[in-house]
């Protein structure tokens, strides 16, 4: 996940017996990353990361931890360093995604919207680093489970700490939101304010090691071709409800963070179990930002609604006409395919046992058959089989 987690003095003092690059280089190795690194990443760990550690020393902020080439599953290039602390008010966890670099001059590229010439870099034009670090910031949140309904405890930084102002002045005019600041060699003393209005020193380091333990809600570099979440034996669903909680909220965002749309179905489960868990599911993703919906029965929403939409067996069921076809083609469903439409991610939870007027091998194939007929990826989560 990251090649070294050491304190801002203690990177320091490494840069100043000038072992910091072979310590990154031994990490690699270790790490089974392997490969040539480039003069520009020596470069980067020898000048960008020291430049850091400074200002963070220079603001009294010696003990904030540095979480150095960070990546996360699914995202193309890792974050230079991630500075892990607590919040100086509200003494909860927090953290600043920190994308460095040592451009000088930065130019508009000619017929080129929003990308930039940078001097002595050839190759095509680049996008702007704070597009770059707010993208990687968003993917953060929404695969870490210690963030959901937190997002404040996050922000994101581009630091050009060769670079003068006058020399970069096309990249200052990009929008700054809590996730894209950016900063210069000019700007160094609002950097450093930044810094203690988000991070705060002292002893512990639970802050970073949130980020070690806490489950990567989606771990796409291990998804087989079945796009099945991976979990850990043990869970059950009436002795554990909040792992299983927690298994459905993070199918939901797998689904929500992935290139082609998805239709889940959870199994499994019955009516009052699979209640509190769309209870569950639907109260996080809302608290973590995501337009999230449960549907009570009649009538069919309009398309598009939300983000998330769920939809249980007893609702379906109770709905006059849901197995009329879809568009007249056989054994599909045009309430099915009306709740599709409406929301990103559609979630229909199958039950047994005690669903009023429930025939859950009938509706899996009416919703199964529907999702094809829209040509949208179906998957189905046995939640028995995951928890039983």
């Amino acid at each position: 996940m990251f090649l070294m987690r050491l304190s801002a003095s203690e990177l320091h003092a490494l840069h100043l017996r000038r072992e910091l690059v072979p310590a990154l280089e031994s990490a690699e190795v270790r790490l089974g990353r392997g490969g040539e690194l480039s003069e520009g990443e020596k470069r980067a760990w020898k000048y960008s990361l020291p430049a850091v550690a400074r200002d963070l020393l220079d603001a009294d902020l010696g003990e904030v931890e540095m979480m150095v080439e960070y990546r996360l599953p699914g995202v193309q290039g890792p974050a230079d360093v991630i500075l892990a602390g607590v919040h100086p008010r509200t003494h909860e966890p927090s953290y600043v995604v920190a994308e460095l670099k040592q451009w000088k001059r930065v130019h508009a590229a000619p017929n080129s919207n929003g990308r930039f010439s940078v001097e002595n870099l050839p190759g095509k034009p680049k996008r702007h680093p704070s597009e770059q670090t707010a993208a990687f910031c968003r993917k953060f949140l929404q695969l870490h489970t210690e963030l959901v309904g937190h997002e404040e405890r996050l922000a994101g930084l581009t630091y050009l700490h060769n670079a003068a102002e006058s020399d970069v002045s096309d990249l200052l005019i990009y929008p700054r939101t809590r996730l894209s600041h950016i900063f210069t060699r000019d700007s160094r003393g609002a950097l450093m304010r930044f810094l203690r209005d988000r991070l705060a020193s002292g002893p512990e380091r639970g802050a970073a090691e949130y980020l070690e333990t806490d489950e990567l809600s989606v771990r796409l570099d291990g998804l087989g071709e079945t796009g099945q979440l991976p979990w850990h034996d043990g869970f059950r669903l009436l002795s554990d409800p909040v792992a299983a909680q927690r298994y459905v909220l993070e199918s939901v965002r797998a689904a929500y963070a992935a290139e082609r749309r998805r239709v889940l179905l959870l199994a499994g489960v019955t009516a009052a179990q699979g209640s509190q868990l769309v209870t569950a599911a639907a109260d996080l993703l809302g608290r973590a930002g995501y337009a999230t919906r449960t549907w009570p029965g009649s009538p069919v929403p309009e398309s598009p609604l939300c983000d998330v939409l769920f939809c249980e067996e007893a609702s379906l069921a109770g709905t006059v006409g849901w197995r009329t076809p879809f568009e007249g083609e056989k054994g599909t469903s045009a309430v099915v395919a009306g709740l599709i439409r409406a929301s990103r991610v559609p979630v229909f939870v199958l039950t047994e046992g005690d669903a009023p007027g429930g025939n859950a091998a009938g509706t899996d194939a009416l919703i199964r058959h529907t999702a094809g007929a829209l040509q949208v990826r179906l998957e189905r989560i046995e939640l028995d089989q995951a928890f039983g």
